[in-house]
């Protein structure tokens, strides 16, 4: 819209002075309106501009909230996955602990099995040495 105003003026001001009869009060009006719409139209631009420039710095400081945003998720992420990591490590401490029963269970069962079998063993020898003092 300024070109075609910039034009229209230097058209005017080369017709102006190429023929004064051409300069005559409805090309000056005409001029003069150019001008002002010329005017109106680099308000309103401004104010676009202006308008652009809020909303930029609206989503700017939008795009740093959301940013703080996940910054804090993924600290958060990173603290729970450490929680987790130190349950699994506890499991695993368990589990071990578990194992390390159940192999000392199974030990002492297999010395109780041992065990009733020579108390069985002794029994026997007890009763065989019983019949042999019977017998003689």
């Amino acid at each position: 819209m300024k070109f075609t105003t910039i034009a229209a003026l230097a058209a005017l001001g080369a017709a102006s002075t190429l023929s004064p009869a051409l300069a005559d009060p409805v090309t000056r009006e005409q001029a003069k309106a150019d001008y002002h719409q010329a005017k109106a139209d680099a308000v309103k631009s401004q104010m676009q501009k202006e308008d652009a420039q809020e909303q930029a710095a609206a989503n700017e400081a939008d795009a740093a909230s959301a940013q703080a945003q996940a910054n804090v998720a993924q600290s958060t992420a990173g603290e729970l996955k450490s929680q987790a990591d130190a349950v699994q490590t506890q499991a695993e401490i368990a589990q071990n602990q578990a194992n390390a029963s159940k192999t000392q269970a199974e030990i002492a069962k297999a010395r109780a099995d041992q065990a009733t079998a020579n108390r069985d063993a002794a029994i026997e020898r007890a009763e065989d040495a019983k019949e042999t003092a019977r017998n003689n």
